[in-house]
């Protein structure tokens, strides 16, 4: 018969020691992919990193080897990433062009004018990809970005569920990233 301390080692393993700064220099540009894949703007892509690191040296000291450590760790950026989509949702990050925005714009294309022809034939690119998308898509985009629409009001707009926007958004994203690369 066991014992009551060997039945409680079964239930709840013992944390097992991590090494995060390995972890580190082991899988930050492989999770620095992953979590860019998830999240296109970089200064949030950058801070759900940093995020993760954080998380993880907060946690180390549960973690029970019940999987590789690089798998726990991008099992934590998976969560950021999902809290900083619930955080975000349905709320459109508009930034106030400012003179001083005006002013650093001025000068970096002052600096290189390619750049500026660059982001032309980027905006170019993005209008015709837009252009290709179904026209339902379209209106479901304008709605979100111009309407600033949550994705709720906007299925509640068309009489379709939620998951329709979300899937048809998802489709859309896809599409303008194959367009654009």
């Amino acid at each position: 018969m066991q014992n009551v301390n060997s039945i409680s080692n079964t239930i709840s393993p013992k944390p097992v020691a991590i090494n995060i700064e390995a972890l580190y220099q082991s899988q930050n540009e492989r999770l620095r992919r992953f979590i860019q894949k998830r999240i296109w703007h970089k200064e949030d892509a950058e801070e759900v990193l940093q995020l993760t690191y954080l998380e993880a040296m907060r946690c180390k000291e549960k973690f029970n080897g019940g999987s590789k450590p690089e798998t726990w760790l991008f099992g934590i950026a998976v969560n950021l990433t999902r809290n900083y989509f619930k955080q975000h949702y349905g709320q459109t990050h508009l930034e106030e062009m400012t003179d001083s925005i005006v002013c650093d714009l001025q000068a970096e294309v002052e600096e290189n004018p390619a750049i500026l022809v660059e982001h032309e034939r980027m905006l170019v690119k993005t209008v015709e990809a837009m252009d290709s998308l179904p026209e339902d898509t379209q209106s479901i985009l304008q709605m979100i970005v111009d309407g600033d629409y949550s994705y709720q009001d906007t299925a509640t707009q068309i009489g379709v569920p939620i998951g329709t926007i979300r899937s048809r958004l998802s489709r859309a994203r896809q599409v303008l990233k194959r367009y654009l690369d």
